[in-house]
């Protein structure tokens, strides 16, 4: 982390009112079990998967 970044966590931490390793361990964890981020996932896996069998049905047709 750069210097500055460091600083804008230590000044979020502070405005919400926990120590830095309490304000990160939060921010983890609801990243970590943001539906939205599971959503994303599951919509590229789809994707990818769709992908492929796109490849092998063009490799059976060709």
């Amino acid at each position: 982390m750069t210097a500055a970044q460091q600083n804008q966590v230590q000044r979020a931490a502070t405005a919400a009112g926990q120590s830095v390793e309490d304000f990160v361990r939060s921010a983890v964890l609801d990243a970590a079990t943001d539906p939205f981020r599971d959503a994303l996932e599951r919509t590229v896996d789809t994707d990818t998967h769709r992908a492929a069998e796109d490849r092998i049905q063009h490799d059976y047709a060709g």
